[in-house]
């Protein structure tokens, strides 16, 4: 049942227990206590997310070569530093530490280029980094963001 509860919430976004009873076959007691008990555990986190594209925001990855100097201090640094900016909307560490995914956001290319620059340019533990814009996503967060013509 905990899976299902994640299925309907992600196919449908926000609802209530009586509706998500309804779904479930279930009484509403029971999706809320199951609902409750997922999110108490950590299991289920209900957020809003901002659709960058549909805001006419530019979003950009930027995958980040770590250097093998580079210690594991200077490392969590990069990855503080990034979960603090706001401009930033994900960090990935990789499993071998050489690499780091960051997502970032803007109003233009020009503001989104320079923040990219001022973010790394003075940090030692990166080797190198490819700045990669996005044109657009077709589906994220499990969602098809988007029914035009892909490419």
């Amino acid at each position: 049942m905990d899976i299902r509860i994640y299925q309907i919430l992600r196919d449908r976004g926000r609802m209530t227990d009586t509706e998500l009873a309804e779904e479930l076959g279930t009484s509403i007691t029971t999706a809320r206590r199951r609902r409750t008990k997922l999110q108490e555990k950590g299991h289920l986190l209900v957020i809003a997310l901002l659709v960058l594209q549909e805001a006419d925001l530019v979003y950009t990855d930027v995958l980040i070569k770590i250097s093998p100097q580079g210690s594991l201090k200077e490392l969590n640094d990069l990855i503080e530093e990034a979960i603090e900016d706001i401009r930033i909307y994900e960090v990935t560490q990789y499993v071998d530490k050489k690499a780091v995914l960051l997502r970032f956001f803007e109003q233009d290319m020009q503001d989104i280029n320079k923040h990219i620059h001022k973010f790394l340019l003075a940090r030692d533990i990166v080797e190198d980094y490819e700045i990669l814009p996005a044109a657009k996503t077709p589906k994220a967060w499990n969602r098809v963001l988007s029914d035009d013509e892909h490419i």
